[in-house]
């Protein structure tokens, strides 16, 4: 009987440690599989996160070519609008007296100037009747692109100065400053580009009426200009031209 109780009692025993030993490696498998789960699913975070460093390092790339690209634009378009705005000086009329016995009788020096401002020749003088003094020019104006783009013939508009005349003077009556067909003083060493400029002064008056035609060498506009200053004894002017315009006249401090 005794044999029997304590082979019961082995029995027990045994099976509550199966039973208990089992439910450790449960709980230990369970934890396994947990950990498991939890370390893919944070694998799959963190590949999720790594996706969108990359979609974030992209778009900054993207904003940062597009920033680069658009201050690029900006100082284009800075440098693009100071060539449609700078000044050209081709010439000066030195205003040297008036007329003792008429004093709306003025005596001018006018002289062309080389693209460094220096004087070219010695320089016309001729007196002219009339309070107000005008310059007569032809003058090419080429379209903006070629201005904005610095282009090596198309540039800059240019002028052909032709005549000085006061206002109680008849234009046909006043001063010739350049022959019919010649070129601008600046250009008389044959350094004018050929065989563009050539064409368009020879044949001036054919482009100046037909649009079409001076659209094809760029021009934009081509006609005469005659701007008028009251011109004041012991003063200066200076004779310029918009690279994008027409002549002006001002006064030299």
């Amino acid at each position: 009987m005794l044999k029997e109780l304590r082979k019961w009692t082995f029995t027990l025993v045994f099976a509550g440690l199966v039973v208990i030993l089992g439910g450790w490696s449960w709980h230990l498998r369970a934890g396994l599989l947990g950990s498991e789960l939890e370390a893919a699913r944070l694998r799959e975070q963190t590949q999720q996160l790594q996706v969108e460093v990359n979609e974030l390092q992209e778009e900054s790339e993207r904003l940062a070519h597009e920033a680069a690209e658009a201050l690029r634009r900006v100082d284009e378009l800075e440098v693009a609008r100071a060539l449609l705005k700078t000044n050209h000086r081709l010439a000066r009329i030195d205003v040297l007296g008036t007329s003792r016995l008429d004093p709306t009788e003025t005596h001018l020096r006018f002289v062309e100037l080389d693209e460094d401002g220096e004087q070219l020749g010695d320089g016309q003088t001729f007196s002219v009747h009339g309070r107000l003094v005008y310059l007569e020019a032809l003058v090419i104006k080429f379209a903006d692109d070629f201005i904005e783009g610095g282009d090596a013939l198309r540039g800059t508009s240019v002028c052909l100065f032709k005549r000085v005349f006061g206002e109680d003077t008849a234009p046909s009556a006043g001063f010739a400053l350049d022959s019919p067909n010649a070129r601008p003083a600046a250009f008389a060493d044959d350094s004018l580009p050929e065989p563009l400029f050539t064409e368009l002064w020879a044949r001036f008056w054919d482009y100046a009426n037909d649009s079409d035609l001076a659209a094809l060498h760029g021009v934009r506009a081509i006609h005469g200009e005659a701007p008028f200053m009251e011109m004041r004894p012991g003063q200066s002017y200076a004779i310029e031209l918009r690279a994008s315009g027409g002549l002006s006249i001002r006064p030299l401090k």
